[in-house]
């Protein structure tokens, strides 16, 4: 285990989380941007994916034990998280409509609109089956974070088809030409169909060609898991490049919209530079606070929605200083709380069984006697 790698999950699920609470985000670019930090996943997703399972999903009795595990990451939380979400929407219709009934409308923006809010048959369907990601809709859908959950799933699936059919030099070239794919389609996607050089957010896609953002991130993870091995560098001086690189692009990115296409390439090089789990910054990652974070990340990222519903209607009337900083802390404590739980309840039993149910899949088959 790469506990360097732990810790910046960890870290890239807090800023993403900060970014849709939006409080200091006129000032700070990390969170402005924050956005960007799905892409980190992305590439240490298919970093990690391809070290540890290339080699072994060549072994065709590989490859349903690997995709149980990874259903058995993702699907649990990923279907507690979106039910709160929804139960928490009306949650707060009800409030809100309890407090204008009883004369406190004057509290609430917006108070006339006030409709309880049920996802129909082709929402519940596409998040069962994990496909709400892949472009079926012309949005968002209930937990807007979890379009991520939806691509990486089938990200996986892809892999692993690849490992099970493809070898050598064969697979590295498929593996490049999907990455710079993916890659074209989402700055073209993020160039003409969102016009970002005008409005700004270049390779923020995700409901509409979200997928192809993953499998370009994904398999540029895979790329360079591969060829890391053969590569001698000094750590130190990598991770310095990686963040001065990474610094450089935020300070620049709202200027120049376009630099946002460049983030991908960027996280993957504090990624190698991490890898061996050495230097100043793969040292400061290890330390308990950021593993926690990282044990906790994907917690963090598919409930931090959820926490936010309360703070929606009174997000643009906080002001100043003192109150901006309060509300920051008292949701990211909130977070740090539900997200324990969640990782405690949720997420980690459920792993733990489906990883049983993927050992007994992956026992030898017995000898047939003569």
């Amino acid at each position: 285990m790469i506990k360097s790698f732990e810790g910046g999950r960890g870290i890239a699920a807090v800023f993403v989380a900060l970014f849709h609470l939006g409080i200091g985000a006129s000032f700070v670019s990390p969170l402005r941007n924050g956005y960007l930090f799905v892409d980190l996943f992305f590439v240490l997703s298919g970093f990690l994916i391809y070290s540890v399972y290339s080699k072994q999903l060549e072994n065709t009795d590989a490859f349903k034990p690997f995709m149980i595990r990874r259903f058995g990451r993702l699907f649990p939380l990923l279907v507690f998280a979106t039910v709160a979400y929804v139960a928490g929407q009306n949650l707060v219709v009800f409030v809100k409509s309890m407090a204008v009934m009883l004369g406190y409308s004057r509290f609430f923006r917006e108070p006339g609109l006030l409709e309880y809010s049920y996802p129909n048959a082709a929402e519940i369907v596409s998040t069962l089956s994990l496909t709400h990601g892949l472009g079926l809709f012309d949005k968002l859908i209930l937990n807007y974070a979890s379009w991520s959950i939806s691509t990486e799933f089938y990200a996986y699936l892809l892999f692993a088809s690849l490992c099970f059919l493809t070898r050598g030099r064969i697979r590295l070239a498929i593996i490049a030409m999907l990455a710079v794919l993916g890659y074209l389609l989402t700055v073209w996607a993020s160039v003409d169909l969102h016009d970002c050089l005008t409005i700004g957010r270049c390779f923020d896609v995700s409901y509409d060609f979200g997928f192809a953002r993953c499998v370009s991130a994904f398999f540029l993870g895979g790329l360079v898991s591969h060829f890391v091995r053969f590569i001698d560098f000094n750590a130190n001086r990598l991770q310095i490049i990686g963040l001065v690189a990474l610094t450089a692009l935020f300070w620049a990115v709202d200027d120049y919209p376009i630099l946002g296409i460049f983030f991908p390439g960027v996280f993957a090089i504090l990624i190698v530079s991490i890898s061996k789990d050495t230097g100043f910054l793969a040292e400061l990652l290890k330390c308990r606070p950021f593993q926690i974070l990282g044990e906790r990340s994907y917690s963090i990222y598919l409930m931090h929605p959820v926490v936010l519903l309360p703070l929606m209607s009174y997000r643009d009337s906080i002001k100043g200083v003192a109150m901006s900083s309060a509300v920051l802390v008292a949701y990211l404590a909130v977070l740090w709380v539900v997200s324990g739980l969640t990782y405690r309840f949720v997420e980690n039993p459920f792993r733990i069984i489906f990883n049983r149910i993927a050992r007994g899949f992956a026992l030898p088959r017995p000898i047939p006697l003569a």
